[in-house]
């Protein structure tokens, strides 16, 4: 009992260690910042020395990774892909208006996917899967506009369920 409360807890921390790293290197799109080429300005994207915003795709190195992302009018729209330094996918997925949309995958270094699902409105939204870098299913549950809705199970690494826990609305409900 004890053993697996200590799992759970290990698990939690896990979790929101993940979901603070992956906001981290996505909300770094949404300061003002300059990099290769481009500077935001008021929202907008612009090439350096040009008064028009930018259009095109964006490639430059941002902390160790490579950024990779098309631009509209000086609007992230369309294909966003993190790469490690090597040009491995870390993180792929889709932009519109500046914002996370659509099915993304994050990747181990090995190129197994760690996890995937849906943004909506820049928001988790709908299932979402998280592996071991074998393949296995770690953790599976459904987020409704950013929040954990609904049951979410955890596996051991033999594909046992360590855990099913029942959220509404961000909250916990039932352990």
């Amino acid at each position: 009992m004890r053993k697996n409360l200590i799992k759970n807890v290990l698990l939690i921390i896990a979790i929101i260690s993940f979901l603070f790293i992956s906001t981290a290197l996505l909300s770094c799109r949404k300061k003002e910042i300059t990099h290769g080429d481009l500077t935001k300005i008021k929202g907008l994207l612009y090439k350096n020395g040009i008064k028009t915003p930018f259009t095109g795709r964006e490639k430059a190195k941002l902390q160790g990774r490579i950024i990779e992302y098309n631009v509209v009018d000086g609007v992230k729209n369309g294909d966003f892909k993190i790469s490690y330094s090597e040009g491995k996918p870390e993180i792929v997925g889709q932009m519109v208006n500046d914002k996370n949309e659509g099915h993304w995958k994050y990747y181990y270094e090995s190129l197994q996917v760690e996890s995937e699902g849906n943004f909506r409105n820049d928001l988790a939204d709908g299932n979402w899967i998280w592996y071991y870098p074998d393949g296995k299913m770690k953790e599976e549950g459904n987020f409704i506009a950013g929040k954990r809705d609904g049951k979410w199970i955890t596996y051991e690494e033999n594909g046992k369920v360590s855990s099913e826990i029942k959220y509404k609305n961000g909250e916990l409900i039932i352990k």
